[in-house]
């Protein structure tokens, strides 16, 4: 393969992808959180890789998903990488991985997407990426790690760090970020060296 493009929002999903690659013929592009920044990282670039991966965290749309779970869809066409991650990791459900323009915080909004769409789980990245990706004719996969499961909330990040009642909750958060880059940098380690 002629070199990959892996884009990741921030820096716990980007800096695990760049150890795990090495020395592969590997961009990392952190784009920023949204839809809106990762359009405007990629808007710019130049390059034509071979693979395209959105990768990163997701929250989970259904209730079997665990924090570490692997979640993968094809946002263009790419049989052969679709077919190397199944291999290496059989434990990946593929199916669609639904967008967003914000973080959804409550387990409700996260439940009502679930059922409306049919997704497995939500990340803000993916679409954008997806469509850049299509627009030059690329092959293009997402490949998640569920970081929050589907009844678990997320704080308010804004207020969070002002307000010393949720630290708490702040500071539980941590191990799910541990293991969701573990796991993280794990499948994209093997994943790249499939390639």
């Amino acid at each position: 393969m002629s070199g990959v493009l892996v884009a990741a929002a921030t820096r716990w999903e980007s800096e695990p992808i760049r150890r795990a690659a090495g020395s592969r013929p590997v961009t990392v592009l952190r784009t920023g959180m949204g839809p809106a920044a990762a359009s405007a990282a990629l808007a710019g670039l130049q390059a034509r890789p071979g693979l395209v991966i959105s990768a990163g965290f997701a929250g989970a749309l259904q209730p079997d998903l665990r924090c570490g779970d692997l979640v993968a869809a094809e946002l263009t066409p790419c049989p052969d990488p679709a077919a190397a991650l199944r291999r290496l990791r059989p434990e990946v459900r593929f199916g669609a991985i639904a967008g967003s323009d914000r973080v959804l915080r409550l387990p409700a909004e996260k439940a009502d997407l679930g059922r409306r769409t049919g997704a497995l789980a939500v990340d803000m990245e993916s679409a954008a990426v997806g469509g850049w990706a299509r627009g030059r004719g690329l092959p293009a996969l997402a490949v998640r790690v569920i970081f929050d499961e589907l009844d678990r909330p997320l704080p308010a990040l804004g207020w969070a760090a002002a307000d010393p009642f949720s630290w708490p909750r702040l500071l539980a958060l941590w191990p799910a970020q541990r293991r969701a880059s573990a796991v993280l940098a794990a499948v994209m380690k093997a994943l790249l060296e499939a390639l």
